[in-house]
């Protein structure tokens, strides 16, 4: 199984185009701040970990689930 990170594609899907835009959408919408070189990190690379409080505020900015930010691919099946 895979999990992918899909942040630029909900944002996109949500018409924010850069992570200035998100960075003003998170203070607005979500009262949280975050700084420019951890949103450089959120859109260029796949977190290791992300914290729950800016899971949050990216879901409520968003308007959107962990389930949209998150993708599966290649489901292992059991064996029968």
């Amino acid at each position: 199984m895979q999990i992918r990170w899909q942040l630029r594609q909900v944002m996109a899907s949500r018409e924010v185009w850069t992570g200035a835009e998100l960075r003003r959408l998170l203070e607005k919408d979500a009262n949280f701040e975050i700084s420019s070189a951890s949103m450089s990190a959120l859109l260029n690379h796949q977190p290791s970990q992300v914290k729950w409080e800016t899971l949050q505020a990216l879901c409520t900015a968003l308007r959107c689930t962990p389930n949209d930010l998150f993708g599966v691919s290649n489901p292992v099946s059991k064996p029968e």
